[in-house]
């Protein structure tokens, strides 16, 4: 008996495929692939082959120069350039970032180094003033019979040590200053540290001179004490400026050295001349050295002389008060120019006029020489 049989899908795509194993429709097939990657790769070893020509035209009238290239040299020629040109931005942006961070690490130290030695030379002068000016402090509670036991660690000893330390600062500044900036970072970290020192000890000393301070607005403050500041010549006598100060000077008249028991103040002709603290006049006199001159007593034994005056506006006997105008600037006597001759006597002993007219002055009282 005859088979007949219709035709099917699979015998259609075997049609198709011209082979004998069936593939169906959306799958992947090798040999499709290889054949069609064959293709590919023979129009590619095709078209490298082909060469092109590049023509070279002189201005002048030589012969033009033909070059036969091929596009497979051409290609990695340009591979090849591309890829050392890469390799050359890759090298040249680490290098050159290696190079910023070096000079910018350089320059941070130099700095450092230059900030820190200025940072120095202007502690140095200042740790001196608070050195002064703790020192008198403690001075002046001292003589105001406070406790020493309170200001014992300022001046003496403890303030040589400390002096020390400054100088050994300044060679230190100095050694820096010298290196330029080859100055050593541990020589920048030797001298921080004693600027560091320097500023804890002054620190130190400014906070016990605020409570030193406090402590002599108090006794200030008190009812006896303030008894004595109204009583002491505190004030200018006269508007001006200072000639020759309290102590040994050369006298011009004499040609030599005098000790000179009060303080001449240059002033304008006729500039009016004050009581420096509430007193009774006593004496109103003319001598050939000194003048005109007015001596006032004051509480406390206390007594202070006017002399090279104009002229006076009181009598012996009279009653004055603080700031009170007494008399005139003039240059009588053997006065070379318009001044005020002033003296203070404690007793019979001339004090330092700048004891009583600045509290902060170091020292009272000067002692003639034998």
């Amino acid at each position: 008996m005859l088979e007949t049989r219709t035709p099917g899908v699979g015998d259609y795509a075997r049609h198709l495929s011209g082979s004998g194993e069936p593939r169906r429709a959306g799958g992947f097939s090798w040999k499709r692939f290889r054949e069609r990657s064959q293709a590919f790769f023979e129009e590619v070893h095709r078209r490298g082959r082909e060469r092109l020509t590049i023509m070279v035209i002189p201005h002048t009238e030589k012969k033009i120069l033909n070059l036969h290239v091929s596009l497979y040299a051409i290609t990695l020629s340009s591979a090849a350039l591309l890829l050392v040109l890469v390799i050359s931005i890759v090298s040249l942006v680490g290098k050159s970032g290696e190079d910023v961070e070096n000079y910018d690490m350089g320059l941070t130290n130099s700095q450092f180094n230059l900030q820190s030695v200025k940072m120095a030379e202007e502690m140095m002068p200042l740790h001196e003033l608070i050195q002064n000016y703790t020192g008198t402090i403690a001075d002046l509670y001292v003589k105001l019979d406070g406790d020493e036991s309170r200001v014992a660690g300022q001046g003496g000893v403890a303030q040589a040590v400390t002096s020390s330390e400054v100088e050994q600062l300044r060679t230190l500044v100095d050694r820096c200053r010298a290196q330029g900036t080859e100055c050593s970072q541990e020589l920048t970290e030797e001298i921080l540290r004693q600027v560091l020192y320097l500023s804890e000890q002054d620190n130190h000393n400014l906070r016990r001179a605020v409570e030193v301070s406090e402590q002599i607005l108090a006794e200030l403050g008190t009812r006896e004490k303030q008894n004595l500041l109204r009583h002491t010549p505190s004030i200018w006598p006269t508007r001006g400026y200072l000639l020759s100060p309290y102590g040994w000077q050369m006298d011009q008249f004499q040609g030599r050295e005098v000790f000179q028991r009060g303080i001449e103040i240059g002033a304008v002709p006729g500039s009016e001349v004050v009581a420096s603290a509430p007193g009774d006049v006593i004496d109103v006199t003319y001598d050939a050295n000194y003048g005109l001159q007015i001596v006032i007593q004051h509480r406390f034994g206390i007594k202070t002389y006017y002399a090279h005056l104009d002229r006076t506006r009181v009598s012996k006997g009279d009653s004055v008060s603080r700031g009170q105008v007494i008399g005139y600037v003039g240059r009588s006597g053997r006065a070379p120019v318009y001044m005020l001759y002033y003296e203070v006597h404690i007793g019979s002993v001339a004090y330092n006029p700048h004891a009583f007219l600045n509290h902060l002055q170091d020292q009272w009282l000067i002692q003639p020489r034998p």
